[in-house]
């Protein structure tokens, strides 16, 4: 069985940040009905009740972390010299944690902490937008 990445780098390439997050958070939907998928066929094979780790040959999908990382540094790069700019960057933030909310629940429960980060930047320049107006 092929390993599939999920995203793949030639759809996260192509047109505006926006765009790419919306890709990310497609291929982080299919990602995670794979991962759910191979549980739950784990789970109906594993009769016995002894819970047997998954191995790498097992492992039909993975996610393409250097794309969510360009994103991230994407966002991050970008201006914050006025309220708009605090806004398009806080809008970007909570999009990427939602992104990080699907991969969550794919079995990876320790990116609640990432998403948690990201929700608290957001959240800030929501404020720091706020006030500057």
């Amino acid at each position: 069985m092929a390993l599939m990445f999920y995203p793949q780098s030639d759809d996260t390439h192509k047109g505006t940040l926006e765009d790419r997050l919306d890709v990310l958070m497609s291929a982080a939907e299919r990602y995670k009905a794979v991962i759910l998928d191979l549980s739950s066929t784990a789970a109906k094979n594993n009769e016995g009740g002894e819970k047997k780790p998954t191995v790498p040959r097992e492992q039909a999908a993975a996610y393409n972390w250097d794309e969510i990382a360009r994103a991230l540094r994407e966002i991050r790069e970008l201006p914050e010299g006025n309220r708009e700019g605090k806004l398009k960057k806080s809008r970007l933030l909570t999009k990427l944690a939602e992104v990080y909310e699907v991969l969550r629940a794919a079995k990876m429960s320790k990116l609640e902490a990432v998403r948690l980060a990201l929700i608290s930047e957001a959240n800030q320049l929501r404020g720091d937008a706020s006030q500057v107006a």
